[in-house]
């Protein structure tokens, strides 16, 4: 097999395996973003359960507290005290609000009957009928619908469940869950689990010492309580199984869905339900990932696989071309030598011609396969691997070496800009707000429209003379208009007009905490006369990679970037479209209210003329689970002038601030296993409160600094960095502790 073909079949199989690698990536991708979305969903139920038990405890200790109110209830006040609860409308589930009272016997509990309740009508108070210990009756019970009343008289403490119950509540002196049982009021055909809460009752004797008399309590329905919250549907995409204790089908008080004998995603989470341990499963239903395109990562790879085999054919169709052409040439060489032997000059000649020609020929095909390669594949090689190849090569060229290195930058800073257009879109991007004029913004970036648009779109700007400052992050908000200009230069044909206006707004905040309080905004409208977007295209226009344009010529972030980093910043955007007439995106940014408006964010890491140095006195400890970064990080700061000591994780780095007290500063990871670097701060400024910090995050899952910002300066660096941005993060840490030891 020729050298041509070895490579056409290498070329086939690395794209084959690369295309498999990245769907294999891809798919590992999505199951991880199902598994979280999955977990957290997981939690938000959890809490649901809790605070729909902790509700019904509140209620019943709101009853209770009216008993203690006062010496003596009759059945009217509790029925008017009841009422105004409104149980069936605003607490579903609940049947009912009871008092029980507690007695040696019954003739005993039914002279307290008779006289906090005249008009009841039982046959046998404290029923069922059997000798006890002690009695308890049920002597009120409201709402007194048809289901209550069957409930009337009922003795408690004659049935186990519940009496463990009712004996817990007046051991703790809390309010108690009882376990699963059947409610006695359940006189529908489908009878529903059902449990019972109970606070017991106390009251002075005449030695001054507390006395137990009885029980409010409240009889629930599981599926009516539960139902109110997460509704039955055959159709979800998650089972929620609520079990009083270890899941069995015995224990189960609630399903909310059919749950199959075996699913990918399933949890088990337990809470505290008045003394008692329920276990909450939640189960993924076949439904759950369906918003996750888990059909993508093979799609690519197959797209993949199609690439590779039609580069492999096509180079195959050359290889046979070149080959085809080699025998033509041979069959007529041999054909010349035999017919003409006497002329051996000519014939000498025309074989050093034919031979000159068939080497022209392989040169030529050689050269269409290097170029078809070249041309196909280095599109899809990283601007970065082919840079530091050729570094490689010119080892012995400083000059040379340094062009490539500089390249290969190059190309990392365009995969960190994208890096950072992506927590732009999912709002994780660093933020740097400070007092912005945004009229004065607008006009300083005229020039810059102007170039980007053209001069066929006319632009035009209506600034309102008394704007509001904004709290913004400059830099932020310059590239989320220049985004809109563009996306409205596109939209546009000559001649038409941009409109930037600025205004002063008061509107509800859109989400956070305060979400829906009214609030100070400065308002900036970007508006076209463009072709609009149909109501359907509006709908989608925040969707991320949601784009109207040509292949190639629009990513889709544009919009969903712009939003995310308004969000991010405390405002919100609206969009308002009419197709043929134009489109108006408006940002509402928070207004400037003063420096205490704001928390004190880390102090940025820029970037000056030259990069700071430091002295050997100055010691400084690198903390960074990743070897290769930690071993980068301490030889920049090593070059810069400083004693440097590294930590790969949080609790070595506490063992070698023991042994070292002359560190200074402390160059930490955010997120790290184990301890993360807030974590390790705290713990750290307990022992040695003077030392500061320069936190370093690629992605910050951990919550923020604010706390330590509070009270120590700190810096954040975001990867990736320079070493002139190391330097200056490091340089200002060590001003600020000696300005802090200074003052």
């Amino acid at each position: 097999m020729s050298l041509q073909r070895l490579f056409v079949f290498g070329g086939l199989l690395v794209g084959l395996t690369a295309s498999l690698f990245v769907a294999l990536q891809l798919s590992r991708v999505n199951d991880a973003r199902v598994a979280e979305r999955f977990l957290s969903t997981s939690d938000a139920i959890a809490g649901a359960v809790e605070n729909q038990i902790e509700t019904q405890l509140t209620l019943l200790r709101g009853t209770a507290g009216f008993f203690d109110a006062t010496d003596e209830i009759t059945a009217a006040e509790f029925a008017a005290y009841i009422g105004r609860l409104d149980l069936e409308r605003n607490y579903p589930g609940v049947l009912g609000i009871g008092f029980a009272v507690t007695g040696p016997d019954r003739a005993a509990l039914e002279q307290v009957a008779r006289r906090l309740d005249p008009s009841r009508e039982v046959d046998v108070e404290a029923w069922p009928e059997g000798e006890r210990g002690t009695y308890s009756t049920i002597l009120f019970l409201e709402p007194r619908n048809v289901m209550n009343r069957e409930a009337i008289g009922f003795d408690m403490t004659s049935e186990e469940t519940r009496r463990t119950a009712m004996e817990a509540a007046v051991r703790s002196e809390r309010t108690t869950v009882s376990g699963k049982v059947q409610l006695v009021q359940e006189i529908e055909p489908e009878k529903q689990p059902g449990f019972l809460v109970y606070t017991a009752l106390y009251r002075e004797t005449t030695a001054g010492s507390p006395e137990h008399y009885g029980w409010v309590y409240s009889p629930l329905r599981a599926y009516d309580l539960f139902g109110s919250i997460f509704p039955y549907d055959e159709r979800a995409d998650i089972s929620i199984n609520i079990f009083d204790g270890p899941p069995s089908e015995e224990r189960l008080l609630y399903r909310s869905a059919p749950a199959p004998e075996a699913a990918r995603y399933t949890t088990v989470r337990t809470i505290d339900a008045g003394g008692r341990e329920w276990h909450i499963q939640v189960i993924a239903l076949p439904g759950f990932s369906s918003g996750i395109n888990s059909a993508l990562p093979w799609i690519v790879g197959a797209v993949g696989a199609m690439i590779a085999i039609s580069l492999a054919a096509l180079l195959w169709q050359q290889v046979r071309a070149a080959e085809r052409v080699e025998q033509q040439v041979r069959r007529r060489t041999a054909e010349l030598q035999a017919t003409n032997t006497r002329l051996r000059d000519e014939v000498s000649a025309r074989e050093k011609a034919e031979s000159t020609v068939r080497q022209m020929q392989r040169v030529e095909s050689v050269g269409q396969l290097t170029g078809g390669i070249a041309h196909d594949f280095n599109n899809m090689l990283a601007i970065i691997i082919g840079n530091l190849e050729m570094a490689l090569r010119r080892l012995d060229k400083p000059d040379a070496l340094q062009r490539f290195v500089e390249q290969a930058k190059g190309g990392a800073d365009r995969a960190a800009e994208l890096t950072q257009r992506l927590l732009a879109f999912s709002r994780q991007q660093p933020l740097s707000p400070t007092r912005v004029d945004a009229n004065a913004l607008i006009a300083d970036m005229s020039a810059l429209l102007e170039r980007t648009i053209g001069k066929q779109v006319e632009i035009r700007t209506e600034f309102a003379d008394d704007l509001w400052p904004t709290l913004v992050d400059r830099g932020q908000l310059e590239n989320a208009l220049l985004n809109l200009a563009i996306n409205a230069r596109d939209a546009m044909a000559d001649g038409d007009t941009l409109t930037i206006t600025t205004s002063n707004e008061m509107r509800g905040i859109a989400e956070g905490e305060n979400s829906g309080m009214m609030a100070e905004f400065v308002a900036i409208a970007v508006a076209d006369s463009g072709s609009g977007m149909s109501p359907e295209v509006q709908s989608k226009a925040l969707d991320p990679f949601f784009t109207t344009k040509e292949i190639g010529k629009g990513t889709g972030l544009g919009l969903s970037q712009v939003f995310g980093f308004v969000r991010q910043s405390g405002g919100d955007m609206a969009v308002d479209s009419t197709e043929g007439e134009g489109t108006t995106i408006t940002l509402f940014l928070p207004r400037f209210q003063g420096d205490e408006q704001r928390r004190r964010r880390p102090c940025a890491a820029g970037a000056g003329d030259s990069a700071p140095m430091g002295i050997a006195q100055e010691i400084v400890l690198v903390v960074d689970d990743e070897e290769q970064v930690l071993a980068m990080t301490v030889e920049l700061l090593r070059e810069l002038g400083y004693t440097v000591v590294h930590a790969p994780d949080g609790e070595t780095a506490l063992r070698t601030l023991e042994d070292n007290p002359g560190i200074r500063v402390v160059v930490t990871d955010i997120v790290m296993p184990g301890m993360n670097g807030n974590e390790l701060a705290e713990r750290a400024l307990e022992t040695a409160p003077d030392l500061k910090f320069v936190f370093v995050s690629g992605f910050d899952t951990v919550s923020d600094t604010s706390t330590l910002d509070s009270a120590h300066k700190t810096v954040r660096l975001q990867k990736p960095f320079t070493q002139q941005q190391l330097a200056t993060a490091v340089r200002s840490t060590f001003d600020a502790a000696e300005d802090a030891l200074g003052g």
